[in-house]
């Protein structure tokens, strides 16, 4: 699923750390809101590992993780797409060998996070499995972005994977490749 995508349906974006694991769930304790706000605690599933998606590392108290959430009916929050909603940080850097260069260090890809919500709006259905008819739609030009993905590697990557440019007059429109 690409980052953009979890970017859009996450109702919740933070970073923080571990406080406390369960055999279903874990206590996180957020240190900062990248999007939405929620108390500074909450709980997260657990998602199942299998082979295709396995854990990075071990989730334990003090773990620093980024994390894109969505609300669960019960009220708690889950992971986006199992491991891709779930990004361990050791010494302020990412430690998943998957992960694309450009999420180079967590300052980048919050800062590129934040400037994607700020810019794009993405209608559709998001939970359409080949994110049929998702339109992105910009509150800035063309021109305006370009200049934005020289100022941030991350918001460079998710403007440029996955994205293709259509101007609609103004503001842009952005639509979904397959």
């Amino acid at each position: 699923m690409p980052y953009s995508i979890v970017i859009s349906k996450a109702d919740l974006i933070v970073d923080g750390t571990i406080s406390k694991v369960s055999q279903n769930e874990y206590e996180f304790t957020i240190s900062e809101f990248v999007k939405g706000k929620s108390g500074s605690k909450i709980k997260v599933s657990i998602w199942k590992e299998w082979i295709c998606d396995p854990r990075i590392k071990e989730l334990k108290a003090g773990q620093r993780l980024i994390l894109f959430l969505e609300k669960t009916a019960s009220g708690n929050f889950a992971p986006i797409n199992d491991s891709t909603g779930e990004i361990y940080i050791d010494n302020d850097a990412f430690i998943s060998i998957f992960l694309p260069k450009e999420f180079s260090n967590p300052t980048v890809l919050k800062k590129g996070i934040s400037m994607f919500v700020e810019t794009i709006k993405v209608y559709g259905d998001l939970n359409d499995r080949f994110l049929q008819n998702v339109y992105f739609v910009s509150n800035k030009s063309i021109f305006e972005i370009y200049r934005m993905t020289e100022n941030n590697q991350f918001f460079k990557f998710l403007v440029s994977n996955g994205v293709s440019h259509y101007i609609v007059n103004a503001p842009a429109i952005f639509q979904l490749n397959n």
